[in-house]
């Protein structure tokens, strides 16, 4: 049962005649060489695509949100050259990615760009890069609940004995969880939380696809992974003016 989720479409890309994506992804470009700027995007550019994608539905909740740089793009399926022009400008907003880098961008980053860009235009919305594991699992219920989509790291692995370690990616078939493949180091969207066949699972948009994972595999490699909960956790977003008010999971949080 899903007991949380966005109220609406999720991004959608035309990738080829026949594939609408959910939510966008760095591989459209894919064959560029890897230290050029669309190579980095693509081995590393997947912080962008969570970034881009969060103001895009944004936007699509209504013209309040707009901005210049997406309010043609809204509520409708892009073409891939629409998205990647989308894209390129994300990019440059961010700061890019400096050629021979081996990460991406920091959480820290997106706290301050988006923050940059509410205040900018007068949105009611504060961003923080989240620190605390305990609070995770409330405040992405919460902020799905605002109809916000929340952005998600798996943490990269720093030992190198560990290097292979990570989340498993599941696909939902038939009403069972498949696992597909180990991830790490890598940026997310959570749409949707699902409760059934020992979850909860969180229900996510990556590489333009939808797959699961599940909340208490996360939880333990976060736990367990040194500085697990500052290098995996959310871009925490909430309305501002509602800082007395209790959340989710039924702490209260004063500050943001």
């Amino acid at each position: 049962m899903k007991i949380a989720g966005l109220t609406r479409e999720y991004i959608q890309v035309r990738r080829n005649k026949d594939e609408i994506t959910y939510g966008g992804d760095q591989g459209f470009f894919a064959g560029a060489l890897a230290d050029s700027p669309d190579g980095r995007k693509c081995r590393l550019g997947c912080g962008v695509t969570a970034f881009g994608d969060l103001l895009l539905y944004l936007a699509n909740n209504g013209p309040q949100y707009h901005i210049k740089e997406n309010e043609e793009y809204t509520n409708r399926v892009l073409s891939l050259e629409e998205y990647k022009s989308y894209y390129n400008w994300v990019y440059d907003f961010l700061g890019g990615i400096p050629p021979k880098a081996n990460r991406g961008l920091s959480g820290i980053r997106l706290q301050g760009r988006f923050n940059q860009m509410a205040h900018r235009q007068g949105w009611k919305l504060r961003a923080r890069w989240g620190i605390s594991g305990r609070r995770m699992y409330g405040r992405i219920l919460e902020m799905l609940h605002e109809d916000l989509p929340v952005i998600l790291c798996i943490p990269i692995m720093l030992e190198k004995r560990k290097k292979d370690d990570g989340i498993i990616f599941y696909k939902k078939d038939r009403g069972q969880y498949r696992k597909i493949q180990r991830v790490n180091a890598h940026y997310i969207t959570v749409t949707g939380v699902i409760t059934e066949d020992g979850g909860p699972y969180l229900e996510i948009a990556s590489w333009g696809k939808k797959f699961y994972i599940n909340w208490q595999e996360y939880e333990t490699l976060i736990h367990t992974h040194f500085l697990g909960t500052v290098l995996g956790n959310i871009l925490y977003i909430r309305r501002r003016g509602k800082s007395k008010e209790r959340q989710a999971d039924g702490s209260k949080d004063e500050k943001i």
